[in-house]
């Protein structure tokens, strides 16, 4: 785990890199207690970050709140919540301005519309987490792709109220190589992959050397 202040260069250096121009979203992996986390997102705010992710553990509902309202950047997170009931707290207690369900671990698709459901109640816009296999990228491109904009509006503002997508692109080979056409960017957008089902065809070969024996 690097520190603070060496978390804080390599940002201070990437800002460099890509210019004013280009939006920068952190995500701090629950690394930092409240107070770290609040000095962290205040340092931050001098390069234009717009999002702090996950920036305390999990559980620590209060550190959350105290996070939230004090730094001027959304603060995100649930990627470890699960089920609606686990979100209903994290909901209640104003713990995000962002709730992140993850469709492949919080019940599928039908917790994750009520999920929404209730985020929506307490005005928190809703962005699925995404990590792991190319499955579990297209059910979320899923689920995105009918979610309403929030706030609803006839022209969406990128990074406000546009659907956005967490697309990872270290290497991962149950990611890229197991779908038979992998997803992948196009224009800076990510396609929803279509036809039945979530659109995907698994490569046999490749899923038999993840198969295991019991």
């Amino acid at each position: 785990m690097l520190s603070l202040d060496a978390d804080l260069k390599r940002v201070a250096t990437i800002r460099e890199a890509v210019g004013p121009s280009i939006t920068l979203l952190v995500d701090c992996n629950h690394a930092y207690n409240a107070f770290t986390a609040i000095r962290a997102g205040k340092e931050l705010e001098q390069f234009g970050v717009r999002w702090l992710e996950e920036p305390v553990p999990p559980e620590d509902h209060e550190g959350y709140r105290a996070v939230r309202h004090a730094v001027n950047m959304a603060v995100a997170g649930g990627e470890c919540e699960y089920t609606r009931y686990g979100f209903r707290d994290f909901l209640a207690r104003g713990c995000v301005d962002i709730a992140q369900p993850d469709v492949c671990v919080t019940g599928g698709f039908s917790e994750w519309m009520k999920i929404h459901a209730l985020a929506s109640a307490y005005g928190v816009w809703v962005i699925p987490h995404v990590w792991g296999s190319g499955v579990a990228l297209a059910a979320a491109l899923h689920a995105l792709a009918v979610t309403p904009s929030f706030p609803y509006t006839a022209n969406p503002i990128p990074l406000q109220n546009e659907p956005i997508i967490e697309f990872d692109r270290t290497r991962n080979p149950l990611r890229d190589e197991l779908l038979v056409e992998p997803i992948t960017l196009v224009d800076g957008r990510v396609p929803v992959p279509q036809g039945p089902g979530l659109g995907i065809h698994l490569n046999e070969e490749v899923l038999a050397q993840f198969c295991r024996s019991g």
